[in-house]
Protein backbone atom coordinates (compact mmCIF):
# COMPACT_ATOMS: atom_id res chain seq x y z
CA UNK A 1 0.00 0.00 0.00
CA UNK A 2 2.83 2.43 0.79
CA UNK A 3 4.28 1.93 -2.71
CA UNK A 4 0.96 3.03 -4.17
CA UNK A 5 0.90 6.16 -1.99
CA UNK A 6 4.51 6.96 -2.91
CA UNK A 7 3.64 6.56 -6.60
CA UNK A 8 0.63 8.88 -6.33
CA UNK A 9 2.60 11.41 -4.30
CA UNK A 10 5.50 11.34 -6.80
CA UNK A 11 3.10 11.80 -9.70
CA UNK A 12 1.50 14.83 -8.03
CA UNK A 13 4.88 16.44 -7.37
CA UNK A 14 6.07 15.78 -10.92
CA UNK A 15 2.88 17.24 -12.39
CA UNK A 16 3.18 20.31 -10.19
CA UNK A 17 6.80 20.89 -11.23
CA UNK A 18 5.97 20.50 -14.90
CA UNK A 19 3.01 22.87 -14.69
CA UNK A 20 4.98 25.43 -12.71
CA UNK A 21 7.64 25.51 -15.41
CA UNK A 22 5.02 26.07 -18.06
CA UNK A 23 3.60 29.43 -17.06
CA UNK A 24 4.03 31.26 -20.37
CA UNK A 25 2.82 30.88 -23.94
CA UNK A 26 5.83 28.77 -24.96
CA UNK A 27 4.18 25.69 -23.50
CA UNK A 28 1.23 26.14 -25.83
CA UNK A 29 3.47 26.05 -28.88
CA UNK A 30 3.40 22.83 -30.83
CA UNK A 31 6.64 21.43 -32.15
CA UNK A 32 7.15 22.04 -35.84
CA UNK A 33 8.52 19.38 -38.13
CA UNK A 34 9.90 19.83 -41.58
CA UNK A 35 10.25 16.95 -43.97
CA UNK A 36 13.43 16.75 -45.96
CA UNK A 37 12.89 17.00 -49.68
CA UNK A 38 15.18 14.91 -51.85
CA UNK A 39 17.32 16.86 -54.28
CA UNK A 40 17.07 16.42 -58.04
CA UNK A 41 20.37 14.55 -58.00
CA UNK A 42 19.27 12.21 -55.22
CA UNK A 43 16.10 11.30 -57.10
CA UNK A 44 18.04 10.86 -60.35
CA UNK A 45 20.63 8.60 -58.77
CA UNK A 46 17.95 6.45 -57.20
CA UNK A 47 16.40 6.08 -60.66
CA UNK A 48 19.83 5.22 -62.06
CA UNK A 49 20.38 2.54 -59.45
CA UNK A 50 16.96 1.00 -60.05
CA UNK A 51 17.49 1.01 -63.80
CA UNK A 52 20.99 -0.48 -63.76
CA UNK A 53 20.03 -3.04 -61.15
CA UNK A 54 17.17 -4.03 -63.46
CA UNK A 55 19.39 -4.62 -66.53
CA UNK A 56 22.26 -6.19 -64.61
CA UNK A 57 20.82 -9.70 -65.08
CA UNK A 58 20.50 -9.22 -68.86
CA UNK A 59 24.12 -8.12 -69.05
CA UNK A 60 25.19 -11.15 -66.99
CA UNK A 61 23.23 -13.49 -69.25
CA UNK A 62 24.32 -11.76 -72.44
CA UNK A 63 20.70 -11.09 -73.35
CA UNK A 64 20.75 -7.30 -73.30
CA UNK A 65 19.68 -6.39 -76.82
CA UNK A 66 18.45 -2.82 -76.40
CA UNK A 67 20.41 0.37 -76.00
CA UNK A 68 20.75 1.32 -72.38
CA UNK A 69 19.57 4.57 -70.91
CA UNK A 70 22.41 7.02 -70.35
CA UNK A 71 21.33 9.51 -67.72
CA UNK A 72 22.64 12.71 -69.31
CA UNK A 73 20.77 14.75 -66.68
CA UNK A 74 23.54 13.85 -64.26
CA UNK A 75 25.38 16.99 -65.47
CA UNK A 76 22.64 19.44 -64.58
CA UNK A 77 20.71 17.85 -61.68
CA UNK A 78 21.08 19.91 -58.51
CA UNK A 79 22.50 18.17 -55.43
CA UNK A 80 21.45 18.61 -51.82
CA UNK A 81 24.52 20.84 -51.57
CA UNK A 82 24.34 22.62 -54.95
CA UNK A 83 27.99 23.64 -54.83
CA UNK A 84 28.97 19.96 -55.02
CA UNK A 85 27.14 19.22 -58.27
CA UNK A 86 28.43 22.49 -59.73
CA UNK A 87 32.06 21.71 -58.89
CA UNK A 88 34.64 20.89 -61.56
CA UNK A 89 35.36 17.57 -59.85
CA UNK A 90 31.75 16.47 -59.97
CA UNK A 91 31.29 17.61 -63.57
CA UNK A 92 34.41 15.69 -64.65
CA UNK A 93 33.17 12.57 -62.85
CA UNK A 94 29.74 12.95 -64.44
CA UNK A 95 31.44 13.09 -67.82
CA UNK A 96 33.32 9.88 -67.07
CA UNK A 97 30.06 8.19 -66.11
CA UNK A 98 28.38 9.28 -69.37
CA UNK A 99 31.34 7.99 -71.42
CA UNK A 100 31.34 4.63 -69.66
CA UNK A 101 27.55 4.28 -69.95
CA UNK A 102 27.73 5.12 -73.67
CA UNK A 103 30.39 2.44 -74.09
CA UNK A 104 27.79 -0.12 -73.02
CA UNK A 105 25.78 0.75 -76.11
CA UNK A 106 28.57 -0.44 -78.40
CA UNK A 107 28.08 -4.04 -79.48
CA UNK A 108 31.78 -4.87 -79.85
CA UNK A 109 32.66 -4.44 -76.16
CA UNK A 110 32.68 -6.88 -73.28
CA UNK A 111 29.47 -5.69 -71.65
CA UNK A 112 30.24 -7.17 -68.22
CA UNK A 113 33.64 -5.47 -68.12
CA UNK A 114 32.15 -2.20 -69.43
CA UNK A 115 29.30 -2.34 -66.92
CA UNK A 116 31.73 -2.88 -64.04
CA UNK A 117 33.86 0.02 -65.32
CA UNK A 118 30.76 2.20 -65.25
CA UNK A 119 30.11 1.11 -61.66
CA UNK A 120 33.80 1.87 -60.89
CA UNK A 121 33.23 5.43 -62.15
CA UNK A 122 30.20 5.79 -59.89
CA UNK A 123 32.21 4.50 -56.92
CA UNK A 124 35.12 6.88 -57.65
CA UNK A 125 32.81 9.86 -57.68
CA UNK A 126 31.04 8.80 -54.51
CA UNK A 127 34.37 8.25 -52.74
CA UNK A 128 35.14 11.91 -53.31
CA UNK A 129 31.75 13.58 -53.22
CA UNK A 130 29.17 11.59 -51.24
CA UNK A 131 30.27 8.26 -49.71
CA UNK A 132 26.92 7.26 -48.18
CA UNK A 133 25.47 5.31 -51.14
CA UNK A 134 28.66 3.30 -51.80
CA UNK A 135 27.38 0.25 -49.93
CA UNK A 136 24.39 0.12 -52.23
CA UNK A 137 26.34 0.89 -55.42
CA UNK A 138 28.72 -2.04 -54.73
CA UNK A 139 25.74 -4.34 -55.23
CA UNK A 140 25.70 -3.42 -58.92
CA UNK A 141 29.01 -5.13 -59.67
CA UNK A 142 28.82 -8.27 -61.77
CA UNK A 143 31.12 -11.09 -60.63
Amino acid sequence: MSKKINYIFSSIILSTVLLANCNDKSCDAKPSYTMAVDSELTVLMREMFTYYDGIKGKIEDGTLDEKINVFQEVHKAVATSPEKSASETYQAMAGMYVQSANRLNKRDVDQIKSFNQMVDNCMSCHQQMCPGPMVRIKKLYID
